[in-house]
């Protein structure tokens, strides 16, 4: 049964904030869970209040996306017995309608898609590969067109993200502890010419999980699940140079998961989970890239993805073991959190997208 209840606590902090309206897609695990698929809300960033809009079943669609001009929603399915694969949903104003779906046999949990236009990637974790789906012309997905899998190690990727010159993909490789570096082409094909860009050499493993890109496109953040590390790389024409290494967070908990940086691009934010969960803050130099700790939210249990609106007011953190997502305000001169008070209740949330 689809239903949401919003905590009320109450708010700690006031906030004079412009009336904005966002919708928030939120995937789930689904397997012996409440969840059932993947659910949309609208979001008032006045006041903090989520309303539910709409579901569209899905099996553990743990990692939700859309195509640029928002009429489709993209989703995995992390399987890994014969289930795998993505689904697509149209998106048409505050309603997810048509499921369509496609399965993968070497693609085990998958766990994380980007969009390239003509196909999106799919990242999985088990199957230690990268596949591309061609989408037609509405953005349906047609087949698997694509399917790459590194050799010499144990591959476990994570994510892929574009360059800022959108001339490359980068694919995190968690087994390997490495970062591939795919050629970006147009069309239906869009993986070309793999190449190992960044490895780990380090006796202690990183385990790379997720990256984000500065506004600027000159840096590169990368946070490592299994080591709780934080590297900041330059970026130059596909080149990734480490410049700074440090640990992201005390816990030792061994399992970072997503990070993000404010719109107006001055703080850097990572989730960590497994012992001391919570959320690390850390401000950057706009001159030189470089990262320094600025506080540490703790957070509901195990939270994974999380998302802040395009108006810098509030994080919102999918704490899926608490079966909620807590929304968080931002002081905007600090980058600290502050609790809402507020949650929207929804069975095992892992990822949070705002539109």
């Amino acid at each position: 049964m689809f239903r949401t209840v919003l905590a009320l606590i109450g708010l700690t902090a006031a906030m004079t904030i412009h009336a904005q309206e966002y919708r928030l897609l939120v995937g789930t695990y689904t397997e012996n869970t409440s969840a059932e698929g993947v659910y949309l809300y609208s979001f008032d960033s006045k006041r903090a209040d989520a309303t539910p809009l709409s579901m569209a079943p899905s099996g553990n669609p743990s990692f939700v996306i859309t195509n640029p001009g928002q009429t489709r929603v993209y989703c995995v399915n992390e399987f890994n017995d014969g289930r795998q694969g993505v689904s697509s949903f149209i998106l048409d104003g505050n309603s997810l309608l048509g499921l369509n779906s496609v399965t993968m046999a070497r693609g085990e949990d998958p766990c994380n898609l980007l969009f390239t236009g003509e196909a999106i990637i799919s990242s999985n974790y088990t199957g230690g590969s990268v596949t591309a789906f061609s989408l037609a012309d509405d953005g349906g997905i047609i087949g698997l067109s694509q399917n790459y899998a590194p050799t010499g190690g144990t591959a476990h990727m994570h994510c892929a993200v574009t360059s800022p010159d959108g001339k490359y993909v980068f694919v995190t490789n968690l087994g390997m502890d490495c970062i591939h570096r795919f050629d970006l082409e147009d069309g239906k094909k869009p993986l070309d010419d793999a190449e190992l860009t960044w490895k780990n050499r380090k006796r202690t493993k990183f385990g790379p999980r997720h990256m984000v890109f500065s506004q600027d496109g000159k840096y590169a953040y990368l946070l490592c699940e299994l080591g709780d590390k934080l590297v900041v790389f330059e970026y130059d024409n596909g080149e990734l140079a480490p410049i700074q290494t440090l640990t992201a967070y005390k816990g030792k908990g061994h399992g970072s998961a997503d990070i993000h940086i404010s719109p107006d691009g001055r703080f850097l934010y990572t989730s960590h989970r497994l012992k001391e969960d919570g959320i690390a803050i850390f401000s950057i130099n706009q001159a030189t890239g470089k990262v320094k700790k600025a506080g540490y939210q703790p957070t509901g249990r195990h939270p994974r993805n999380f998302a802040i609106t395009p108006d810098g007011n509030w994080l919102l953190c999918a704490c899926r073991d608490d079966n909620r997502i807590e929304i968080y305000s931002i002081d905007k001169k600090t980058g600290t959190l502050t609790s809402s008070g507020k949650a929207i209740e929804v069975g095992a949330p892992v990822c949070v997208q705002i539109l």
